[in-house]
């Protein structure tokens, strides 16, 4: 039962998490251009242009995106009894959360991400470890589910952000 707790509060986790990247991010993409232009020029060459050009509701429309799915999945993994596909986004999830913090000790300064970051680390390695209590997953699938997941994130978000994109062009248009 605890398990099944922790699954459907991980979209209200999810969402913790992005708000302060919500609320944040185009200010601080704006506020931190130079300095980002300067210490990481090809990164910030490469990436500026797209995240520069993103309004708040298009990134909110991209996290709306992203919840919609992590909820579909988290009651699918309920009312089926499969975790598999869960435990691959939780995954993807938690290693999003790892690379936020790795950003944050190379950047060393604030970034919208951060603060939720740490919050909600504690309930992803508590979460892990019911599960792995539970054993309802060999490691084996554990890991075929967890490199599955983490795909899934990746190319969901390179989806996103090409609606993204289509969405700015749309408003752009309309705005003319």
């Amino acid at each position: 039962m605890e398990l099944k707790i922790l699954v459907l509060i991980f979209p209200i986790i999810f969402m913790i998490h992005d708000f302060e990247e919500i609320i944040f991010f185009k200010k601080w993409i704006l506020r931190n251009e130079n300095e980002l232009t300067r210490r990481f020029p090809k990164i910030a060459n490469k990436l500026l242009p797209h995240f520069k050009n993103i309004s708040t509701s298009s990134f909110a429309l991209g996290v709306a995106e992203e919840f919609l799915i992590v909820s579909i999945i988290s009651v699918f993994a309920i009312m089926n009894e499969d975790f598999k596909l869960w435990y691959g986004i939780f995954i993807g999830f938690f290693i999003h959360i790892i690379i936020h913090i790795i950003q944050w000790i190379i950047y060393r300064k604030y970034i919208p991400s951060i603060v939720t970051s740490f919050l909600v680390l504690p309930h992803c390695f508590y979460t892990l470890e019911k599960l792995n209590e539970s054993k309802l997953l060999e490691l084996n699938d554990k890991i075929l589910w967890g490199v599955i997941g983490f795909v899934i994130v990746i190319l969901n978000l390179l989806l996103v952000h090409k609606l993204i994109a289509i969405f700015e062009k749309l408003q752009q248009i309309k705005d003319q």
